[in-house]
C-alpha cells in the first residue's frame, strides 16, 4: 500500500481482497452483510489506513493521464475459462438430449411393434 497525497493505494492482492469481501455486502443474508463489513473494515484498519484515506480522489502522474485507456478489464472474469466451462456445459446437455432422443425412439418403436 503507497500513501499518496492524502491518500491510499492498494495493492492489486489488497485491492481484490477487498472487492471480493465488499461483495458479500449483496447477500441476502443480515448476518453476512455484518460479517463482511466488519472483515472490509478490519482489512482497511489492518493496512493502516482508513475510509476516508482509501475512498479519496487520487491524483494521477502526467504519465498515468497519458497512458492509452483499453477495455475496461473485469479481474474476476476469465474468457477462456468461462467460455470452456460453457462449452461443458452444453456438451453435457447435448448429451443428455441425446440420451432422450434414444429412450423416445425406443419407447416409439415399442409402441409401433405392439400396435
Amino acid at each position: 500500500m503507497q500513501p499518496t497525497g492524502g491518500t491510499t493505494v492498494l495493492s492489486r492482492g489488497q485491492w481484490l481482497k477487498l472487492v471480493r469481501v465488499l461483495g458479500m455486502l449483496g447477500s441476502d443474508h443480515a448476518g453476512e452483510r455484518a460479517a463482511a463489513a466488519l472483515a472490509a473494515h478490519r482489512l482497511v484498519r489492518g493496512w493502516g489506513t482508513d475510509w476516508a484515506a482509501l475512498l479519496a480522489p487520487r491524483r494521477m502522474s502526467e504519465a498515468e493521464r497519458r497512458r492509452p485507456r483499453g477495455p475496461f478489464h473485469d479481474a474476476f472474469h476469465d474468457p477462456a475459462a468461462a467460455a470452456q466451462s460453457r462449452l461443458r456445459q452444453m456438451a453435457a446437455e447435448v448429451a443428455r438430449l441425446e440420451a432422450e432422443v434414444k429412450r423416445l425412439k425406443r419407447l416409439l418403436d415399442a409402441r409401433h411393434q405392439r400396435g
